[in-house]
């Protein structure tokens, strides 16, 4: 998707971009309804558990994930209360587990929500982790929330993302401040195509006619990423889509050489300041991320809102329209 055209230099109309949204948060109206909703995924970025719940077995499964997690059998017994030698017939298919064993395993393992579903099928039982579209009466609570949070943050900035930062929201802050940079109204599908995927920050980030001209920190912008890429590969092995953005963002032709080797042993900032400039203006702001606590769908489990804070006096007066 092309992010191009800048808009003119000049007063940015609030009035003009107050309507917009960006996700499927109905009874909204408008561009909202041209939004993916957040359970399907772009083909490139198909999750690969779609193929893993039709070919491995629960007990294949469950070795896999404790593999992952680096549990011996006696670690995982001795913390989930199921005994070692019940694991060992259940990783072998010697024993069938019940729903409450599935779910204290995957508990224990801290298997996300949609693969907890997987493990629950492939033991023969049905999912306990809905995944519906947000947009569902049942999510109305979820909603609403997330609706306040945006409108709470004015006038500064406040972006819903999922979890591959993919834009699902946006209040009217965010999208005066990020007009100044590009037109809003060209994140959107053409043609209010509502099969479009929703519009990924990163590549907005990376992105030549995107805002990477516009970044004085553009490297340590988008290494942040990757850090949190690497971080969410690591929750979460079998999400292929987020191996592909950790491809993408290391094989960038700016990104340097050390951007290959993964620094665990190095933590990020507490805080990521975001540095843009235009037309002689340079604006400061750093970000914090809101998730949602123990989530019990898996939508909620994906979402966060990333809200952003003027980092200096001058950005602050330009977002409060003094």
């Amino acid at each position: 998707m092309t992010v191009g055209a800048n808009l003119a230099a000049g007063d940015h109309q609030a009035n003009d971009l107050a309507g917009y949204r960006f996700a499927p948060l109905a009874p909204y109206t408008g561009v909202m309804s041209t939004i993916t909703p957040l359970t399907q995924d772009p083909p490139a970025a198909a999750d690969v558990s779609a193929t893993t719940r039709q070919t491995l077995s629960f007990a294949a499964l469950l070795r896999e994930w404790r593999t992952y997690r680096r549990f011996s059998q006696l670690q995982l017994a001795v913390e989930s209360g199921i005994s070692q030698r019940h694991i060992s017939f259940l990783e072998t298919g010697k024993a069938q587990p019940s729903r409450k064993t599935v779910l204290e395993l995957s508990q224990t393992l801290n298997v996300p929500l949609r693969e907890r579903n997987a493990l629950l099928q492939q033991a023969g039982f049905s999912a306990t982790y809905a995944d519906v579209p947000l947009e569902q009466a049942q999510l109305g609570l979820f909603r609403e929330a997330l609706e306040q949070m945006l409108t709470q943050h004015e006038p500064y900035p406040a972006l819903m993302l999922d979890g591959r930062w993919r834009l699902v929201g946006a209040n009217p802050a965010a999208l005066s401040f990020f007009s100044r940079f590009l037109d809003p109204a060209q994140l959107l599908p053409a043609g209010g195509d509502s099969a479009a995927a929703p519009f990924s920050i990163v590549e907005l980030c990376l992105a030549e006619d995107g805002l990477k001209p516009y970044f004085e920190n553009w490297q340590e912008v988008a290494y942040s990423f990757l850090q949190r890429a690497r971080a969410a590969l690591l929750a979460n092995p079998k999400d292929a889509g987020m191996a592909a953005l950790i491809e993408r963002l290391c094989s960038h032709p700016e990104a340097p050489a050390r951007w290959q080797v993964p620094a665990w042993t190095s933590p990020p900032p507490p805080a990521l300041t975001l540095r843009l400039h235009k037309d002689g203006e340079r604006f400061a702001l750093f970000t914090m991320l809101a998730h949602f606590g123990t989530p019990q769908h898996t939508v909620a489990e994906d979402l966060s809102v990333e809200l952003l804070f003027p980092a200096d006096e001058a950005t602050r007066s330009v977002l409060r329209g003094d």
